[in-house]
């Protein structure tokens, strides 16, 4: 039996062949194995990649101020829209959700039944949040009115699950905020009523959901809530 070792043109790659009795039998390029090896790295890398993005949170790192800014937005809206259509007022359930301007919010008293929004809409979860103002008479400076708020939520952050898998929690606060009351306000004072509200929450910001049905569990030492958001193509 005699051994040769040839070198192949191709990066240098070493074939191995056997002579037995007359018969040559040529082993597989060693590039060529090793370009298989890769081939299957590749195949497999890309399937942990995709089982990666398919179960990613819903729920990223979010700046506070973006936090921030969209927690002002929902009191700032809130306090300013007629009772007629708050979920704070005569309104009820039927308009628990807000819309921010492409990020919906189910915000009421006592937690929303379900959401309806269409895809590419982000959710902005309130856990817990609490408002202070002038024209409950918590205070009359950014100071009292943001220590009420904060004294007045929860001190334990709540528990948010958005379809069984857990999303993390942030607290955040609102600048303080001027408010013009409009007619028929939640507090009943007359319209055009100017004041200052401070709020403190806890809050979750939802990349958008895919079309289907979703649920958001909320707990708290004290309640459990559950919302269901409808992702509804051509709503």
């Amino acid at each position: 039996m005699t051994t040769a070792v040839l070198r192949s043109a191709q990066a240098g790659a070493v074939l191995t062949s056997l002579s037995v009795g007359g018969a040559r039998h040529v082993t597989m390029p060693l590039a060529s194995a090793t370009q298989v090896a890769l081939s299957r790295l590749t195949r497999i890398l890309l399937l942990v990649a995709v089982a990666l993005c398919l179960g990613a949170p819903t729920a990223g790192a979010v700046p506070a101020k973006k936090l921030d800014s969209n927690l002002a937005a929902l009191w700032t809206t809130i306090l300013q829209t007629p009772s007629a259509q708050n979920s704070f007022g005569a309104g009820g359930a039927a308009f628990a959700c807000w819309d921010l301007g492409g990020t919906v919010s189910p915000f009421a008293p006592d937690g929303v039944e379900s959401c309806t929004v269409k895809p590419g809409t982000k959710i902005f979860v309130t856990a817990n949040s609490l408002e202070c103002s002038t024209f409950e008479g918590n205070g009359t400076t950014d100071a009292e009115l943001r220590t009420c708020a904060r004294q007045t939520d929860v001190q334990t952050p709540p528990t948010v699950t958005v379809d069984d898998k857990s999303v993390p929690v942030t607290e955040a606060e609102t600048p303080l905020l001027n408010i013009t009351l409009p007619a028929d306000n939640i507090f009943d004072q007359d319209a055009g009523t100017q004041g200052l509200s401070a709020g403190h929450g806890w809050v979750t910001l939802l990349h958008p959901l895919t079309p289907g049905t979703h649920t958001i569990k909320i707990h708290t030492a004290t309640s459990d809530i559950r919302t269901t958001i409808v992702v509804q193509p051509g709503h």
